[in-house]
């Protein structure tokens, strides 16, 4: 049994970027835990404890608790920061959570955001795992991949350098289906078609990622570490 530890800006984030890895994961017998460190929401109200914000971040809280309950994977916390100003926090706060989360739950693969997101909070979210990650006497990080998530990693600035190119893939086929079950408790946070973020674009994703690697359905990551 490994021991998965995804660590996501915002709930939804983690079935968007690794979703089908997830269920598969899990039918291999693996263990999987999900750390939360925005809410996600916030940034579309003035004032955070508007009742109206609280009662969409609980919502929200709901929707990936109720994924969670299907994929059966396990979440940690809700770290519940400002969404969209992870960078007014202190570095080493959201960097010293997630150590403490790694040294109770001792993962052996980690799954977070790719640094060049459009959202500033995927980026704040990897630089804090990526520290997280470095090596040291209390556990053992083997592997540590980053994963697109549709309306942002491709949304990008277009430099060479930025753009998210994988070079690991995962075959979730014969978990698609589940995918979208997964996609609808978060169906309040997905857009019509031919946004990014559509059900029908996460398909063809899928598709496009797969065709790479000579497959049907595929989740692509790039490689930040990896001990063989």
């Amino acid at each position: 049994m490994k021991k998965i530890f995804i660590i996501a800006a915002h709930p939804d984030d983690e079935i968007l970027g690794c979703g089908g890895t997830i269920l598969k994961h899990i039918k291999n017998g693996d263990k999987v835990n999900v750390l939360f460190i925005s809410d996600g929401v916030s940034a579309r109200y003035k004032n955070k404890n508007d009742p109206k914000c609280l009662r969409e971040i609980k919502n929200r809280q709901e929707m990936a608790i109720k994924a969670s309950q299907l994929a059966k994977f396990k979440i940690i916390d809700f770290m519940n920061l400002k969404n969209l100003e992870l960078g007014s926090y202190s570095h080493t706060y959201i960097s010293n959570k997630i150590i403490e989360c790694f040294k109770k739950y001792k993962p052996d693969i980690v799954y977070t955001h790719y640094e060049h997101d459009l959202n500033i909070d995927h980026y704040h979210t990897f630089f804090s795992t990526y520290v997280a990650c470095r090596p040291n006497n209390n556990y053992l990080i083997k592997n540590l991949l980053s994963f697109e998530i549709p309306s942002s990693t491709d949304w990008g600035i277009p430099d060479k350098n930025k753009i998210f190119c994988p070079n690991y893939f995962v075959d979730i086929k014969s978990f698609m289906k589940t995918k979208k079950k997964l996609l609808d408790c978060y169906k309040y946070e997905l857009k019509q078609a031919p946004h990014s973020r559509s059900f029908k674009n996460i398909i063809s994703l899928s598709n496009y990622r797969g065709g790479v690697v000579g497959i049907e359905n595929a989740e692509a990551f790039i490689v930040n570490k990896i001990v063989v």
